[in-house]
């Protein structure tokens, strides 16, 4: 039994389909999905296209992610006044513009966690954060883990939302994180997904973690063709900068942004951050080394 295990695709449906081209050469009997399939990257329905081929031609695993959580809640709806804070909403809010009411209806149909169950081999449990919770990250050696590990009893679990890729062997467990579909964190400008290869006579499980290249470039003018960088100025250039092989994350860039925002304002609440922030805190921790200009 060989199961094929892709999370944080967000919105990169040209990684997704080079992702999906290797596998399909593979022996693969099923697909797992760790959510966060919208994102940083136009996309968006291209990726859902593939999910619902892949759902309709072999088993699938699918849960949902932080993302999906965010747009079924509404979080880009509204609030005329945060068009002001396009860096920090404007993927936001570009996803909702890109999905359907199905699409939602397909979010909320999707489960957080999950099992995946086979005969004459261990279970495994499938989350996006942590089994508990859609947006907690697991890292090795966190005091926290024995904690998380407790409350599950499968042996195996995977998981993503790091967007790094992760084996913990600690308290009992074996987890597995496959890295990102879209964005990666490792500075390899690759795509990553994994296979997890399971063997009957001995019951355990064992993974095979892939790295592919693939056309960055075509995604970069993807991001230019649908106006990214005048939606989400400083956001699609640090996207674009982790497509390139930066290791300096959205979350990095925003949490100094905001760091900056209260320190000129005496407070900062999101998303209420402003692009001078941003451009300070870009310039700070990324540079001026870019090929995309405002």
């Amino acid at each position: 039994m060989n199961i094929a295990v892709l999370s944080d695709i967000h919105g990169n449906h040209i990684a997704l389909e080079r992702c999906m081209e290797y596998l399909e050469g593979q022996k693969v009997d099923a697909y797992c999905f760790l959510g966060d399939y919208a994102g940083e990257f136009p996309g968006i329905e291209a990726v859902l296209r593939i999910l619902h081929r892949v759902r309709e031609s072999a088993p699938c695993y699918i849960i949902r992610g932080n993302k999906e959580e965010y747009q079924m809640s509404g979080l880009g709806d509204g609030h005329p006044e945060w068009d002001a804070y396009p860096s920090t909403m404007g993927m936001i809010r570009y996803a909702g513009r890109h999905l359907t009411p199905e699409d939602l209806a397909f979010f909320a149909a999707l489960p957080v966690t999950d099992c995946i169950r086979t005969d004459g081999m261990p279970d495994i449990r499938i989350c996006h954060g942590s089994p508990r919770k859609v947006n907690e990250k697991i890292y090795a050696g966190k005091d926290v883990n024995k904690e998380i590990f407790s409350e599950v009893k499968e042996r195996y679990i995977l998981c993503g939302h790091t967007h790094e890729v992760m084996e913990v062997r600690e308290h009992g467990k074996v987890v597995w994180n496959p890295g990102s579909v879209g964005v990666p964190l490792d500075g390899s400008g690759k795509t990553q997904c994994m296979i997890l290869h399971g063997n009957s006579e001995t019951a355990c499980w064992s993974a095979e973690f892939v790295a592919l290249e693939y056309d960055v470039e075509r995604v970069v003018n993807e991001m230019k063709e649908n106006g990214l960088y005048q939606i989400a100025p400083y956001w699609a250039l640090i996207s674009e900068s982790l497509l390139r092989g930066g290791i300096v994350s959205h979350g990095d860039v925003l949490s100094r942004a905001m760091a900056l925002c209260e320190q000129e304002n005496g407070e900062c609440i999101w998303p209420a951050v402003p692009e001078s922030c941003w451009e300070k805190a870009y310039r700070e921790l990324i540079g001026d080394g870019r090929t995309t200009r405002l």
